[in-house]
């Protein structure tokens, strides 16, 4: 990540557009303070479900009627015993 003033970008908004399409995120400031972002679009880029969509997936997509059970057998385990991990 960049920061450049705003003047560079009036300046050179080419040269700065050239280095988000190569993946660059540019932060413009305005007396050393940030007030934007440039950043590269995504066209797959994550997105917000509607309720209609995370209800049909999780009507869909349940997980298995067994696992409440396995879970419920495992929660008295713990790893205390293991020590510290290094």
């Amino acid at each position: 990540m960049i920061e450049v003033a705003s003047k560079e970008l009036r300046t050179d908004t080419d040269g700065l557009l050239q280095k988000v399409e190569m993946g660059e995120t540019v932060v413009i400031t305005q007396r050393g303070k940030p007030v934007a972002k440039l950043v590269p679009h995504r066209v797959n880029a994550p997105r917000w479900f509607t309720r209609d969509e995370v209800v049909a997936i999780v009507e869909s997509g349940s997980a298995d009627p067994a696992l409440r059970a396995d879970l419920e057998r495992l929660a008295g385990d713990t790893t205390d015993d293991l020590g510290p991990i290094r």
